[in-house]
């Protein structure tokens, strides 16, 4: 990727990966189910869906295919008809590079489990990240502009847990006290 500010293996939406890697969204699902790619669920913070999940993936598993679907093309092809939105490749790796604070995807949680850290309802974590108390970011999903999905770095969420804590206990933090376990 070009110009990244951190080497890290930040975690990516279906979308952002489907379009990192030039397929389908639809296809991701599929490579992570054939063992092509990795993912791990994020769970939903709302108790009316419980089942529902959301997936992340690795950005550097997206760019190691899509580095190995290059080289398949310099030596005569894959044997298969060619990547049908590899013209949203260079918006989306414009967009990823973009990210002031990366979040690595072994410490990427969603907003349930951030709210779970840090002691407060699911919709607040994302307040936070406006006051840069936390770190987050809304996936990328330009299929449906709609689409809200946050992930947040678990890091940056116990060490504000972690501060409100100190501060609660010692009778100086402002606003209301948080659920913190």
């Amino acid at each position: 990727m070009a110009k990244t500010k951190k080497c890290i293996d930040q975690a990516v939406g279906a979308y952002e990966a489907a379009c990192l890697m030039g397929v389908h969204w639809t296809t991701v699902g599929r490579m992570v189910a054939k063992g092509l790619l990795t993912s791990r669920e994020m769970l939903s913070p709302t108790v009316r869906e419980p089942e529902r999940v959301v997936a992340i993936y690795s950005l550097a598993e997206c760019e190691a295919d899509y580095a190995a679907y290059i080289e398949q093309l310099k030596h005569g092809g894959s044997g298969k008809r060619p990547r049908g939105s590899i013209d949203l490749r260079p918006a989306m790796v414009k967009a990823i590079a973009a990210i002031k604070q990366p979040i690595e995807f072994g410490d990427a949680i969603s907003s349930g489990e951030a709210a779970r850290i840090l002691g407060v309802h699911w919709c607040f974590p994302s307040r936070l990240v406006s006051q840069e108390k936390i770190i987050g970011r809304v996936m990328a999903n330009n299929r449906n502009n709609r689409s809200r999905v946050w992930v947040y770095s678990r890091s940056s969420c116990e060490a504000n847990a972690s501060t409100c804590r100190r501060l609660q206990e010692g009778g100086r933090k402002i606003g209301r006290n948080r659920n913190l376990a």
